[in-house]
């Protein structure tokens, strides 16, 4: 397979990993698509113990081949130097000149990406100053993600002793060093980090060594699973001077296994037997206490094109009092007279009860929103959902509607009890693969089910307040006195056979996340 590039950091140091370069026949080994069955959480790849004795299997592994790491790194892994014989997998590093290096190394990494639960190996390190014998699990810019990491690194000046390891968003999060108690080039060792939700567990041996709480240090998206041996010249604070000891360097790996969160152990002495591990829950409840970064992206600096008179920008977005407020206000702002704001949830939600309890701003040419949309793909077209769309020419009803490639579906207008600007309404949707109901107060308004009209993907959950000066639905504009804010109190999404989770919510009547 054609080989690319993606940027990796490991305790600091930027390398270069290379993944496959997808084709449209292997495009979900080497980049998967988001799921869609049953629009849950993305789980990632199921259950695995690979015991090493078939050989690579090249459906499950890529092995990392011709490439290096940059100008720190003083060899270039080389497919040979990752063997298996006996039931070990066996990676290399010597003095064969490979690519413009002195040295070769080895690596494999799983062609899928793995999500919450146990990761584990039995491992021995190699040993010599300026080398780094891990298993680790990455994702990053490449494949559409931020960089997100978790690491054992053992260092070969000091095989007793691992560097345990996280990046978030881009941030280097430790190293925390831990004693393994023996040296690791002469003794197998079980590593082993739980990863889940709302924290990573450290395992050496069976042994909790680390515990991370908090959200900073606690990666978010799924990964590829690496094991890897490498050396430099040049990080000699890190890693020690590197000198070959005139003999092949080995680190062996008699077993990696995942398990997801929630599932049953795979072997006697896995770390997933003796504790429990959280699934994951795509189901939250916002009240807007503070505005929680790792769940909200706040748009800033561009707009959606010509329709739009403002740009989005960040200082327009508040959090205080319990409510968040998206403002548009007169005020020059990239190459628009106005700034508006905007905030999108970071991840794809699927099926389940969406409620939000919003109040919208008055003003032709104004509307605020709280809306779903995913873009097309090569294979799958756009789609989005207006579960409460509040024009501010018309403030006394709302508009629902969904979408399919930028066109309306199921436009309906509903009438409301008092203007939209005036006071806060309970918004809400059931969505279910044969069905979509839409609420109002906790009454159902309009139910959908024809499901040409329903849409079947994934998608962000977006919160606006913008204006048009050519969009005819939102009529003539007219420049506002003074700022115009939008508020919304609280937002939820309850997934599917969850329970609901607030008193009023429109999932607690069985209706809802329970269909």
């Amino acid at each position: 397979m054609a080989a690319t590039t993606a940027a990796v950091t490991l305790c600091g140091v930027t390398a270069i990993t290379p993944q496959a370069q997808p084709t449209s026949a292997d495009a979900e080994r080497a980049v998967p698509a988001p799921s869609q069955a049953g629009m849950q959480a993305d789980l990632g790849g199921e259950s695995f113990i690979e015991e090493f004795d078939a050989g690579i299997d090249p459906d499950f592994w890529f092995v990392n081949d011709g490439y290096n790491n940059g100008g720190h790194q003083n060899c270039e892994f080389n497919k040979d130097k990752a063997t298996v014989a006996g039931g070990v997998l066996t990676l290399t590093l010597d003095d064969t000149s490979y690519g413009d290096r002195d040295y070769s190394c080895g690596a494999i990494q799983t062609n899928k990406r793995y999500g919450y639960g146990t990761y584990e190996t039995r491992m021995k390190a190699g040993k010599a100053s300026g080398t780094n014998s891990s298993l680790f699990s990455y994702v990053g810019p490449y494949h559409g993600e931020p960089h997100m990491e978790l690491d054992f690194e053992v260092l070969g000046k000091d095989t007793t002793e691992v560097e345990l390891n996280t990046h978030v968003n881009g941030s280097n999060r430790g190293p925390w060093p831990a004693d393994i108690g023996y040296d690791s080039s002469e003794q197998w060792v079980d590593f082993a980090y739980v990863w889940e939700q709302d924290r990573v567990r450290f395992f050496i041996d069976g042994e909790l060594v680390h515990t991370l709480t908090d959200p900073a240090d606690v990666p978010t998206r799924n990964q590829f699973i690496f094991t890897m041996l490498w050396s430099t010249d040049t990080l000699t604070d890190w890693m020690g001077e590197f000198e070959y000891p005139g003999h092949p360097i080995t680190t062996e790996y008699q077993y990696v296994a995942f398990t997801r969160a929630g599932e049953d152990c795979q072997f006697a002495g896995s770390v997933a037997c003796g504790i429990d591990v959280q699934p994951p829950t795509t189901s939250f409840v916002d009240d807007f206490d503070t505005l929680d970064t790792s769940r909200w992206n706040v748009s800033d600096g561009w707009n959606n094109g010509a329709k739009q008179n403002c740009t989005w920008d960040a200082d327009q977005v508040e959090v205080s009092d319990g409510v968040l407020k998206l403002t548009y206000v007169e005020q020059p702002t990239g190459d628009r007279d106005y700034a508006c704001a905007e905030v999108q949830h970071k991840s794809k939600l699927g099926y389940g009860t969406y409620e939000v309890k919003m109040r919208g701003v008055e003003g032709s040419g104004v509307m605020s929103t709280f809306f779903t949309w995913v873009g097309a793909t090569s294979s799958e077209p756009s789609e989005a959902i207006d579960i409460a769309k509040l024009l501010g020419v018309n403030p006394d009803q709302v508009k629902v509607n969904t979408w399919r490639n930028d066109q309306p579906l199921r436009p309906t207008f509903v009438d409301l009890s008092a203007p939209s600007d005036e006071a806060f309404h309970d918004y809400g949707m059931v969505w279910t693969a044969d069905r979509l109901d839409f609420y109002l107060d906790g009454e159902v308004t309009v139910s959908i089910v024809n499901t040409d009209r329903i849409p079947d993907r994934a998608a962000q959950m977006f919160f606006n307040v913008w204006a048009s000066e050519t969009t005819p639905e939102m009529g003539d504009f007219v420049p506002p006195d003074g700022p115009l804010t939008a508020q919304v109190d609280r937002v939820a999404y309850t997934a599917p056979g969850e329970q609901c989770q607030f008193d009023g919510s429109i999932a607690c009547d069985g209706a809802g996340a329970l269909r």
